[in-house]
């Protein structure tokens, strides 16, 4: 009957593929069912009502897709559907998508950088030096940094710069700071130095997290397909797609305007090509990101010249949000007992014109003053042409903290930019700038410049720069330099400067840079003109830190300096030295193993102490760092279960990377035949309770691996037969324990 409901069990291939195992489908009249799991395993887009509901399972119609076409072939129970690409569900690929590995376990570290610098000149001897602090531990990190010596600023003694407790959270993308740290500042704003705690997002913590929107690529295919992802002609991603439709997201590109083309190419080896323009900026967030910061404290004053000098308490906050992909909106406020300000701002992509922002503040002082700030931004860059213009103005009355305690600060600013690439002729570049003080002072700068490759390992630049100031005379400088390189280590430069008023220089200069293990460099410079100068230095670079010595002559007089940078700290009950470090450590245990090399990205970095025990410095922090060990130094009878560790540190922290050896005793057995003369040679020792055989050697000696008490062994050979019984080994006896001597007692042989 045309409504009856019959069941099918049929093979299903769809645009050409088979399905796998046969599928139980429903025949109703002209109508071929299949259920809702059936549709889901097949990655196809259900119609909107069932034709069916059976047993609570719910059928569709597969006649009922758009677009599709069946073919029923009664003889070989099969069934032939072809369907367009939007029949299936949409498949999402990510192309920049990667593992993010957890953070590993860390030991308590502490550690101290140190740069000492000792000069002689007319003036004297005088010493000065940088110490950073830290430890850390799972906990966070807490460090403070020092300059003792004759500062910068004429003082004498020790300056305290900053002092702080860090905790990150790199699953949560955030950072609590307490101590003294910096604010973050909105496009308008201006930073400043702050004693107090800081908490918001830190997209860094997770290296390799694209915090601004990516293009997507959407298409589709008729069955599997490879898909190809050229950005700029320069074939980016390539990967296999699911039939239907798809969208492609996050595939590398760099950041401005550009061109994405993808190739999608069928079984059959029929190709269809999509090319689409894009824009990207970093100064976007993704839709529905957001990015903060919390702050509240005190001031810095004098930063650099007195070790606790504070201004009055703030508090202050910076919020960004992606609305979509394409604008991204944020606000900021900041209030202390002398003035409140608040200002927001919207940064938006047009298309594949480029990015504009406008922003807009206002404030309120404690004398009654009030004022306001504006400013706009637009940008555009590409392969070939980069441009930006910005300009920012504020009232006579507008203040921000940052302004509080500066004499000096900008209140207006303009900046043009435009940047044109000439293949290889090289790119040209033009610049102006205008700055007005709100002492009313101006200052306007324009520039142009061009450089050019030449023959690969040689650069040349020109400029010209035009300065403006009020009340002094213009300035006009002409620059043109020459760059060599001269090997994996070595370049010189050579440069000529005009200017008017004023007169001409010229710099010739030769460096080479140490190795990146250990060895030596140098560095030479002479400079005729108005700034006549000559200078010399030495540089060694070795396991444990740096020597620098370095000599000038200028004026007639003649300076020289000695400069000693490295870091000493304590692991994990290790003490260690070595060079500057400002990222992270590995505390690298191979137990009971001393003197194997340890490597950090297959490069010879340390060997284990006599407990096994290293510490390897400058890993990247919150990224996947690779720690091998050399098998050939451990003993013969250690087994490592891999060679290579993945560590993960935490910034400045002592990640644990522990190699997980199991170290099997090998007991050298002397057995004796029962009239007291050593076994032979080359007989086959059988072990019954494991199922396995060992080989006798020279004097009655067997090599027993992990030998267990009470152990039976069997001797057989083509003239005896004796078997024999282990006593208790004595594993402290080293790697190869000698046992027995033990009688090989005869085996009756058994009556035929």
């Amino acid at each position: 009957m045309a409504g009856e409901v019959q069941p099918a069990i049929l093979d299903v291939r769809i645009n050409g593929l088979s399905q796998p195992a046969p599928r139980p489908l429903l025949r109703r009249g002209a109508q071929l069912l299949a259920s809702a799991p059936d549709f889901a395993a097949w990655r196809l887009v259900r119609p909107a009502t069932a034709a069916l509901q059976r047993d609570g399972t719910d059928y569709y119609d597969l006649r009922a897709l758009p677009g599709a076409q069946l073919q029923l072939d009664e003889g070989a129970q099969s069934v032939d559907l072809s369907v367009p690409a939007e029949a299936f569900t949409l498949g999402t690929v990510h192309a920049h998508a990667g593992d993010r590995p957890p953070l590993s376990p860390s030991a308590f570290g502490a550690f101290l950088n140190y740069d000492l610098a000792l000069q002689h000149d007319r003036e004297g001897t005088r010493a000065s030096g940088y110490f950073d602090a830290a430890g850390s531990r799972d906990w966070g990190l807490g460090g403070t940094t020092l300059v003792p010596g004759q500062s910068a600023f004429g003082g004498r003694g020790t300056t305290r710069l900053d002092s702080y407790f860090r905790r990150d959270d790199p699953a949560r993308l955030t950072r609590l700071t307490v101590g003294d740290t910096i604010t973050q500042a909105a496009a308008w704003s201006t930073p400043f130095r702050f004693g107090g705690v800081q908490f918001g997002t830190r997209f860094g913590l997770q290296p390799g997290f694209i915090s601004y929107p990516m293009p997507t690529l959407r298409g589709g295919a008729a069955v599997p397909s490879a898909v190809e992802v050229y950005v700029n002609d320069t074939l980016r991603y390539q990967r296999r797609v699911d039939a239907g439709p798809f969208a492609l997201s996050d595939v590398p590109v760099l950041t401005g305007a550009g061109e994405m083309r993808f190739a999608v190419t069928d079984a059959l080896g029929v190709q269809r090509a999509v090319t689409t323009p894009y824009y990207v900026s970093s100064n976007l967030l993704r839709a529905g990101l957001s990015d903060y910061s919390l702050e509240a404290g005190w001031t810095r004053l004098r930063y650099g010249e007195r070790s606790f000098d504070y201004g009055p308490p703030f508090v202050a906050g910076t919020w960004r949000h992606g609305v979509n992909d394409g604008v991204t909106v944020e606000a900021r406020g900041e209030a202390s007992s002398r003035s409140q300000t608040a200002g927001a701002g919207v940064t938006w992509v047009w298309g594949t014109l480029g990015e504009l922002s406008l922003h807009g503040a206002a404030s309120r002082s404690r004398d009654g003053g009030s004022g306001r700030l504006w400013r706009a931004a637009y940008t555009r860059t590409s392969d070939e042409w980069s441009f930006s213009v910005g300009h920012q103005v504020a009232s006579r009355g507008f203040t921000q903290i940052a302004w509080h305690d500066s004499p000096v600060h900008t209140d207006a600013q303009t900046q043009l930019f435009a940047g044109r690439s000439l293949g290889r002729y090289g790119t040209l570049g033009a610049s102006h700038t205008r700055l007005r003080y709100n002492t009313g002072e101006h200052i306007g700068v324009t520039t142009a410049s061009w450089s050019i490759g030449l023959g690969g390992n040689a650069w040349l630049g020109t400029s010209v720069a035009h300065t403006r100031q009020d009340g002094k005379r213009s300035i006009t400088s002409v620059n043109v330099s020459l760059s060599f390189t001269l090997g994996d280590r070595q370049h010189a430069t050579l440069s000529v400067q005009h200017q008017k008023p004023g007169g001409h220089s010229a710099v010739a200069e030769w460096v080479q840079q140490p190795p990146n293990d250990t060895g030596w460099g140098y560095r030479l410079r002479a400079a005729d003109g108005e700034n006549a100068r000559s200078e010399a230095a030495v540089d060694w670079r070795g396991r444990y830190g740096m020597l620098t010595a370095e000599a000038a002559r200028a004026q007639g007089q003649t300076a020289v300096r000695l400069r000693a940078s490295g870091a000493v700290g304590f692991a994990g009950g290790v003490g260690f030295a070595t060079r500057q470090s400002d990222d992270a450590f590995a505390l690298v245990t191979v137990p009971g193993a001393a003197g194997v090399k340890v490597y950090r990205e297959n490069q010879p970095w340390t060997t284990t102490d006599s407990e096994g025990r290293a510490v390897v410095s400058g890993l990247r922090a919150y990224e996947p760092n690779h720690i091998s060990i050399d098998n050939g130094d451990l003993p013969i009878e250690a087994q490592v279960r891999s060679d290579v560790l993945r560590v993960v540190p935490r910034y400045k922290g002592v990640a644990q990377a522990s190699f997980d050896i199991a170290l099997d005793t090998v007991a050298n057995v002397t057995v004796l035949l029962p009239d007291g003369s050593p076994l032979p040679p080359g007989i086959d020792v059988m072990r019954p309770a494991r199922g396995t055989s060992l080989l006798s050697g020279f004097n009655g000696l067997v090599s027993v691996d992990d030998p267990q008490p009470n152990e039976r062994f069997e001797a057989r050979w083509k003239s005896g037969h004796c078997r024999f019984t282990l006593g208790e080994p004595d594993r402290a006896a080293g790697a190869l324990p000698s046992m027995g001597p033990y009688r090989c007692e005869p085996v009756p042989s058994s009556p035929r």
